[in-house]
């Protein structure tokens, strides 16, 4: 090939391009296209610099001139495929969001998260979440919003319009944080039921769509169940939405309990029209709605839906619907994370019945579960009954008892007892959760003798075998240290702490203890030198040989109420 062929390709190439740049600028930006379209035009704008940069080495005066520009060519290939690499990552990091073959849907965000996000744990996720979050926003975000924000993030960079959903989510979280009505709403008679009965609909309408999803390939039938799921998105999770926002923006005065049962239309309509709320829905949105809920109040044909209401008629393409929808997810996934952070920060968390938790499978001892495997433990088996939970692990004995404490900290109340076990054979080690409580509060008073005592009351409640863990050297260990308080500082206000050690002593069957102790009593009432420097020299002895009292270890720990 010649030059002047190369030069003649080249110019046909740069004509290509330019008809594909016109293309993509009058190309309509629809969901849930639109970074695909943004990924597609910035490649090919990219490239449209391409034929500028050759021509200028085409008339170099140097070769080395004419490499250097060549160079700076083989730099615009880069940048655009970079475009389109970005854009594969994006996809890549979501699709397991999609792949409906795994069925629970928090199972797909943390598998889509672990690849978005690799190498950190779901504690971390949260902190990263709640920081990035927080940038966006210019509110403070809690952990648990943030792995939120991750998630729904990661699906509006490649199915919604990012750059509205970010704007948007920063428009809402400031607007609610800064309402002034934020907690007078939030105390009102089911305003805050409301929003969460929303979150367990939300799930029922998703879990539905989905199974179609799994079943049906027809492209008229996945159309109208589209516009049907439009519908149910609507009136059952956007309704409450709409509802707080008209109270928060004082468009509305009435009660919440009220005004849910207003047309959530009209309440959607409000917010359009009121300044301070008119960028957070694209549109009332309410002409879909509509078509949902009435029979034959629209047809498909080809690739086009006719809607045929009394008060609304138009043809629209499949896009053009597909995009209305998104539109709407859009809307209400900002309005919702970021009213739901702003109760989180006023102290109105959003209340989870245990059945509706249960629904979602995001009850708390699944969540133990995940939280076990996120840190690294191997979870041999897990069991739920309405009663206890129970975990058997491959893990290091000594985190036992840890475990099953901070599973109790944060299990329902109704649960009567928690058990974790490594694969052991030896008894469970049981302790009362009401001792551990009572251990805790005592445990940082500045007096020594306090929290010696306190470990003792624990220790005696504790049981391995039935038999109290209480032992000898316990007893022996506090009564050194509380009756050389006593008997040489003549603390007496100690002197209880004494008495308690008498009464644990007396209770287990210890009678060298219980003597000694007798004896501190004596010389205090009428001390005499002699006998005195002897107990405190056996006193001091005892401290030496017997160890502090520690928590135990045990591969197997039931913590019960």
């Amino acid at each position: 090939m010649d030059s002047a062929e190369a030069i003649a390709q080249i110019v046909h190439s740069e004509r290509s391009l330019e008809r594909l740049r016109a293309k993509c600028i009058e190309h309509p930006r629809l969901r849930p296209e639109i970074a695909k379209h943004r990924a597609i035009t910035r490649c090919v704008l990219t490239l449209t610099k391409l034929w500028p940069t050759y021509a200028e080495a085409l008339q170099a005066p140097t070769l080395d001139e004419a490499i250097k520009l060549s160079d700076n060519g083989q730099k615009i290939i880069d940048a655009a495929s970079e475009e389109i690499g970005s854009y594969e990552d994006l996809v890549e990091s979501t699709r397991a969001y999609e792949d409906l073959s795994v069925s629970d849907f928090l199972d797909r965000a943390l598998k889509a998260l672990s690849i978005s996000h690799p190498n950190l744990s779901l504690l971390d996720l949260a902190e990263v979440g709640a920081a990035e979050a927080s940038s966006i926003t210019d509110v403070p975000t809690d952990g648990g919003h943030g792995a939120q924000f991750l998630a729904l993030n990661a699906a509006a960079s490649v199915h919604l319009d990012a750059n509205r959903f970010n704007s948007l989510l920063r428009e809402t979280a400031q607007f609610c944080l800064n309402s002034p009505r934020l907690e007078k709403v939030a105390a009102e008679r089911r305003a805050l039921d409301g929003l969460a009965e929303s979150a367990r609909l939300l799930w029922e309408s998703l879990t539905s769509f989905e199974a179609i999803l799994l079943r049906e390939n027809d492209e008229q039938a996945l159309m109208r169940r589209t516009i049907k799921f439009y519908g149910e998105i609507y009136e059952d999770v956007a309704g409450p939405l709409f509802a707080w926002y008209n109270l928060l923006a004082g468009i509305k005065n009435q009660p919440y309990e009220k005004l849910i049962q207003a047309d959530a239309a009209a309440l959607a309509r409000n917010l359009v029209h009121n300044s301070q709320t008119s960028s957070f829905l694209e549109d009332v949105g309410a002409n879909l709605r509509n078509a949902a809920q009435h029979g034959n109040s629209f047809f498909l044909d080809g690739q086009r839906v006719t809607f045929n209401l009394r008060s609304y008629q138009e043809e629209l393409t499949y896009a053009e619907v597909l995009d209305q929808f998104f539109s709407l997810l859009e809307s209400t996934s900002a309005m919702s994370w970021s009213l739901s952070n702003s109760l989180t920060q006023a102290g109105f968390p959003l209340p989870t019945k245990e059945a509706d938790a249960a629904y979602m499978n995001l009850s708390p001892f699944r969540l133990a579960v995940l939280w076990l495997r996120d840190r690294g433990t191997n979870v041999l088996d897990a069991c739920e009954t309405s009663e206890s939970w129970s975990f058997t692990i491959d893990g290091d004995r000594n985190e036992v008892l840890e475990l099953a404490l901070t599973f109790m900290k944060t299990a329902p109340e109704a649960l009567s007892e928690v058990t974790v076990r490594t694969l052991t054979l030896e008894a469970p080690l049981k302790i009362p959760f009401s001792a551990y409580g009572q251990f805790l509060t005592v445990r940082d008073d500045s007096v020594p003798s306090a929290t010696v005592l306190a470990m003792l009351e624990l220790w005696n409640a504790c049981t391995m075998d039935g038999k109290p863990l209480l032992s000898t050297s316990d007893l022996k260990f506090a009564t050194a240290v509380v009756g050389m308080f006593v008997l040489l500082k003549r603390d007496n206000s100690l002197i209880p702490h004494l008495r308690r050690t008498l009464e644990l002593a007396s209770s287990a069957g210890q009678p060298e203890v219980i003597d000694v102790i007798k004896q501190v009593y004596s010389q205090i009432r009428i001390p005499e030198e002699a006998k005195t420097r002897r107990l405190a020299t056996k006193l001091n002895a005892w401290r030496e040989e017997s160890a502090a009292p520690t928590m135990p270890q045990s591969g197997a720990v039931t913590v019960y109420r």
